[in-house]
């Protein structure tokens, strides 16, 4: 009798201390043609390519298993790169990803924050982001900074709205 409510009391310390440890769900960021300069830093996946323009992608955690990939090639700690048709992907870990040029497009899967400053065109289009199950947005022409994945339960429709 005494061993087995020993065992409940050891699961119910257990339990909670589990559920706790459990890394923080996943929100996802969405860019599409965007012109201008975007700087996402967090942790997660994040695949993108632009038309014309350049990257910088600082991988924070370059002693795990993820290192970034520009144009399907491997790179080490900082990669930058200006060019034209560039494709770059970040498979895991914590980076900081700036992207500056025009008809550009990201996906990210993990938690971060992102800057957004739009450089609009003769027509005013400066591209379209969206933050988790958020609606598709116009990037800002003022630099704005807006949270995505646990930190960001709403996003920037929240913020957007309020403006």
């Amino acid at each position: 009798m005494r061993l087995a409510l020993v065992i409940v009391a050891m699961l119910a310390v257990a339990v909670p201390a589990a559920r706790s440890a459990a890394p923080p769900p996943a929100g996802t960021l969405s860019i599409e043609d965007a012109r201008g300069v975007v700087t996402i830093r967090g942790s997660g996946i994040v695949i993108g390519r632009f038309e014309r323009g350049e990257i910088e992608v600082t991988d924070l955690t370059p002693l795990d298993q993820w290192s970034p990939r520009v144009n399907g090639v491997p790179r080490g700690k900082t990669v930058w790169l200006r060019g034209k048709n560039v494709n770059f992907y970040v498979p895991g870990g914590r980076y900081k990803i700036t992207v500056r040029g025009d008809g550009f497009s990201i996906s990210a899967r993990g938690q971060g924050n992102v800057t957004l400053t739009g450089n609009p065109d003769p027509t005013g289009a400066t591209g379209t982001y969206a933050i988790g199950d958020g609606g598709p947005l116009a990037i800002p022409s003022v630099t704005d900074t807006f949270p995505f994945g646990a930190a960001a339960p709403e996003g920037p429709t929240t913020k957007a709205a309020a403006r």
